[in-house]
């Protein structure tokens, strides 16, 4: 099993990886910073179930995209409140069209993207990652690609 140092070294090495996937998921930076911290504090708790240390990547994502889904799930119990929030949270200044498009995907389409465009992962680990049969998320991947085919080619003729 890992090591405490060997965990951190790890940690580390995808820090931005769990951070653009809870950025993905959750928007705001305070969440975003919450559900790393409760995932690798799970992950800390939890690591004796890790059975091949080959999967830290795929096994801390999906407890961070469980945790990301607990927030989500916390934040529809205070919907009112977030309409105040939401004005915080505008995009970056230098964020790029794609960039603009993708947030604005629907969640079922946007994580995927996110874990198959931007870090990597393949449909098999996504597909365990979300627990969905792989033809969903190869599915939702197409769907997500035409849907920014037709935004972007809108934002050019705009």
């Amino acid at each position: 099993p890992m090591d405490r140092e060997e965990f951190t070294r790890a940690v580390l090495e995808y820090e931005n990886t769990l951070y653009r996937v809870a950025k993905s998921m959750l928007g705001s930076e305070a969440d975003c910073a919450d559900a790393a911290q409760n995932a690798l504090l799970r992950a800390w708790e939890r690591l004796h179930t890790l059975r091949d240390p080959a999967y830290f990547k795929t096994w801390l994502t999906r407890i961070l995209i469980n945790e990301c889904r607990a927030i989500l799930r916390q934040r529809a119990r205070y919907a009112p409140l977030e309409a105040e929030i939401a004005e915080d949270e505008a995009a970056p200044e230098n964020s790029s069209e794609l960039y603009e498009a993708v947030m604005g995907l629907e969640q079922k389409y946007r994580l995927p993207v996110v874990l198959y465009y931007i870090e990597g992962f393949r449909t098999a680990e996504i597909a365990a990652m979300l627990r969905l049969p792989e033809g969903t998320v190869k599915t939702r991947l197409r769907r997500a690609r035409e849907i920014l085919r037709e935004e972007l080619e809108g934002a050019c003729y705009a």
